[in-house]
């Protein structure tokens, strides 16, 4: 590891002290030390002499050398970031285990407390015990853990979109008065704990891939987007009710198709996508500030007006890092808006299933998703 070091620093100091080399001389003299740190196995230095030739050599063909080996080092040599993944991972799936812990009873109609309490019991356990020996055996990069725990989270959105949409599990009520629906009230639940636990079992057989921490965040956010583009359009053109629900799911599912093929075209690092996704959210806020200032009536406006500002924002957002050329951040996923950790980052929320009070007394309680706006560690 000595040598290692040596060479690492080497490398560092060797490119600018040669000023009659070109770039391109100086780019092959720390590629090749970089070649040697990771031919005797001392991965992590090597990895820092390729960015160092990526970052200051970009337009060299060692650079294109060294972003190959980059993908190999990083799928072959996990690093302290794969921890750091496995703790998100983790934190998630204890949360969605003592979710269906109180699901699955409600998705039976069960009654009093005691199968809820037996549920939450299990359930968190399992979950944190469960995802923490599969993060012990699989996880390895925190795109791994960040793809896991959003198609767990989708799937279950999806589950109870779909659910509302057609109606499933209703009943129509008819007399002499004419003919009601009637919602289920265990509907919504067994359709978020089929469509939960169908997203974790595709999130667990993808985790078993090598995922780099920009594609899962550009997946995640994307289908964010899609979402929010297929709500707010649908209500511009006047979709309400489940018209307005399924524009969001198109919206959503297709932008997260696209995403899979532009995220290995691009390959962009996950602080890229994250600072273009808060352009997109300075914007749409910007274009609610333009509603509340011109007192906007017509509630199709209010809708458009935040969805062109929001796209606005995101290829502003695109256009200011596309010279951005730095690693992949790998840091945990906690699905809050605002993380604080060893420095504050702005993230796009993670919604979790949850159960919420349909009345104002929370004697009865409706599925639904909750948003985490804050999170630290001290």
């Amino acid at each position: 590891m000595r040598r290692g070091v040596l060479l690492l620093l080497g490398g560092l100091c060797l490119a600018p002290a040669l000023p009659a080399q070109s770039p391109a001389d100086s780019a092959n003299i720390v590629l090749d030390a970089a070649r040697t740190l990771a031919r005797e196995g001392h991965a992590e230095a090597a990895r820092q002499l390729f960015l160092l030739i990526r970052a200051r050599y970009g337009t060299t063909a060692a650079a294109r050398v060294a972003d190959s080996i980059l993908a190999t080092l990083t799928r072959t040599a996990p690093t302290r970031s794969g921890s750091i993944g496995r703790t998100g991972f983790i934190l998630f799936h204890t949360l969605y285990g003592g979710f269906l812990g109180a699901a699955i009873p409600a998705a039976f109609g069960a009654d009093g407390s005691e199968p809820y309490g037996a549920g939450l019991l299990i359930g968190a356990p399992l979950g944190y015990f469960g995802s923490r020996a599969f993060a012990r055996a699989r996880i390895t990069m925190p795109g791994q853990a960040g793809i896991a725990s959003f198609a767990t989270a989708w799937g279950t959105w999806q589950g109870l979109a779909l659910q509302q949409m057609l109606d499933l599990g209703d009943k129509q009520i008819c007399s002499e008065f004419g003919c009601f629906p009637d919602e289920s009230d265990t509907a919504p639940w067994a359709a978020m704990v089929v469509g939960g636990l169908a997203g974790l079992g595709t999130g667990f057989a993808l985790a078993s891939r090598p995922i780099q921490g920009g594609t899962s965040t550009l997946i995640s956010h994307s289908a964010f987007w899609g979402s929010w583009f297929g709500l707010s359009l649908g209500r511009a053109f006047g979709a309400e009710g489940d018209g307005l629900i399924a524009t969001s799911v198109i919206g959503g599912d297709a932008a997260l198709l696209a995403a899979i093929p532009a995220a290995g075209a691009w390959k962009p690092s996950s602080g890229r996508v994250r600072l273009t996704t808060a352009a997109g959210i300075a914007g749409g806020l910007a274009g609610f500030g333009v509603d509340l200032l011109a007192s906007v009536d017509d509630e199709r406006v209010s809708f458009a007006i935040p969805a062109a500002t929001s796209a606005l924002g995101l290829i502003v957002g695109a256009l200011a890092t596309r010279n951005q050329r730095d690693a992949d951040e790998d840091e945990a996923h906690s699905g809050a808006l605002l993380t604080l950790r060893d420095r504050a980052r702005l993230n796009v929320p993670l919604p979790f299933p949850a159960a919420l009070p349909s009345d104002e007394r929370g004697h009865r309680w409706r599925p639904g998703m909750r948003l985490l706006v804050f999170y630290a560690e001290f």
